[in-house]
């Protein structure tokens, strides 16, 4: 990165003087405010930096197509196979065919890689400066907390998109590792080896857990204990550590029941959710007109980009009673611009755009215990875990008995891919379990009139080179932009 331009000021600072989602979480003051030696004087001060911190990283925008974190979910998605980036249509046409973020030199890859090192440089700068500030002690260690919790998010997603998964190769080289506040006189760092982020991220997990015990957050998009335990879960899982992950993730999703189908078809647009153990709040000014995850994966309006697809295969996945399978809708109007296209209407925008933004659920987290407890052949232990889902989708409860270890395997990763799609899951999930992505092209046909209309797919079944999807292709990994690569000789 260019150090020079690391160090980042208060971009959005916000009051901390909120309850619920009132309107003064979402005040901002002007970048100059606070700056310099002031924005750390006081917990109240560095409480804002870390508001405007989080709202920097799910609303910076460089683009239309940018925004923020949003973007590197629905990359992840259309990067792999449940979901279609349709044709023609703007937003991630180009990292569907896995041009970009593939290609270091495009707008993407550099934004995916600068903007997420000045979150993690913010909460260096937290950590390095809060034990100094006028305030409560408590305030202290609980913001000390979130900022230790919110690098090693942001490490986490690092070295999953830079570098292929832990069990392939835990000494190829990942990503540079920061923790300490950067200025133009420091020297920029190597990449770290897959173990010794992810080492990183483990300790950085471990301080947070022993910080946070107490802190009680009034809006969803601070990172308190559930958040950390549910970090853990996801880095385990990755790591292949199979206890830890199914221990964390049960005791993530500790107060956050599973939602009933009711509530899954009401639009995933609202932290209240009973399940949602972090989500981003926002207004509707704060998403940047087009520059939202909504505007892309939300196909209910009758006009706006709507460009984030299911595969008709991934259709085929969910039985009739299953509550999801509800939300697809074949659109056969010739006049409509979706025609031939499948609808999948999971995420449905507030009618003001103010849609909030989903970061992690009990669901995932009961998936996360039911892998690692049938990866151990606990699989009583796992089935339990998995009709915890299954039940509240509308599904019938299943039998341990009915299942050897790999097959239960199998119907849990399926369960990821039928409750976790939009979310940013498809591609890391391809990666950590070392599979190709498959493409077929679809068959399926609607009547209409006489004729039979062949129904809309993947349009885009090999790499830009015209070879075949193969696991572990250099393909599905993002690049370190070309202007980094020119500043950081260390790399």
């Amino acid at each position: 990165m260019k150090l020079q331009k690391l160090l980042y000021t208060l971009l959005f600072a916000a009051s901390i003087a909120f309850t619920g989602c009132s309107d003064d979480f979402f005040d901002t003051a002007p970048a100059g405010d606070l700056t310099g030696k002031e924005t750390f004087a006081s917990t109240t001060n560095i409480d804002a930096l870390m508001n405007g911190t989080l709202r920097y990283l799910m609303e910076s925008s460089t683009s239309q197509d940018n925004p923020g974190y949003s973007a590197i979910l629905l990359s992840q998605e259309v990067m792999g196979d449940d979901a279609i980036a349709r044709d023609g249509v703007y937003g991630y046409r180009d990292s569907y065919p896995y041009r970009d973020p593939y290609d270091n030199t495009t707008r993407r890859a550099l934004f995916f890689w600068s903007f997420q090192y000045k979150v993690i440089d913010n909460c260096n700068n937290i950590i390095a400066n809060v034990d100094q500030a006028s305030g409560p002690e408590a305030d202290k260690k609980y913001l000390k907390g979130q900022a230790l919790a919110l690098r090693a998010f942001v490490y986490l997603n690092l070295v999953r998109q830079y570098q292929y998964t832990y069990a392939k190769d835990k000494t190829a080289k990942a990503v540079p590792i920061y923790t300490e506040p950067t200025s133009p006189s420091s020297q920029p760092k190597p990449r770290a080896t897959v173990e010794e982020v992810y080492s990183q991220i483990i300790a950085d997990l471990t301080q947070a857990e022993t910080l946070l015990p107490g802190f009680k957050r009034s809006v969803k998009n601070r990172l308190d204990i559930n958040v950390v335990k549910g970090l853990f879960a996801r880095a385990y899982l990755t790591t292949e550590k199979w206890d830890l992950a199914a221990a964390k993730a049960k005791e993530a999703r500790t107060g956050y029941n599973i939602m009933d189908p009711a509530q899954y078809l009401q639009g995933f647009n609202d932290v209240s959710n009973v399940e949602w153990i972090w989500g981003h709040p926002q207004k509707a000014d704060q998403t940047l007109g087009g520059a939202s995850f909504f505007a892309y994966i939300d196909v209910t309006p009758a006009t706006g980009y709507r460009s984030i697809m299911p595969d008709p295969y991934f259709r085929k996945l969910f039985q009739d009673q299953d509550i999801r399978k509800s939300l697809f809708e074949l659109v056969t109007t010739t006049t409509d611009p979706m025609y031939r296209w499948y609808k999948y209407k999971k995420f449905v925008d507030k009618t003001d755009k103010s849609g909030n933004i989903v970061l992690m659920r009990s669901s995932e987290m009961a998936l996360i215990e039911a892998e690692g407890k049938a990866r151990l052949n606990d699989l009583p232990g796992a089935v339990a875990a998995l009709n915890e889902v299954r039940i509240k989708r509308n599904l019938t409860a299943l039998t341990a008995g009915a299942y050897n270890q790999t097959d239960l395997i199998e119907e849990i990763l399926v369960e990821r891919r039928r409750e976790l799609w939009g979310e940013g899951f498809r591609l890391p999930d391809i990666l950590r379990l070392q599979r190709k992505v498959v493409r077929n092209e679809t068959t399926d046909t609607f009547k209409s009139g006489a004729a039979d209309v062949v129904i809309k797919g993947h349009y885009i079944r090999v790499f830009p080179d015209n070879s075949a999807f193969i696991p572990n292709s250099p393909y599905y990994l993002f690049s370190i932009p070309v202007n980094e690569i020119n500043t950081n000789p260390n790399l």
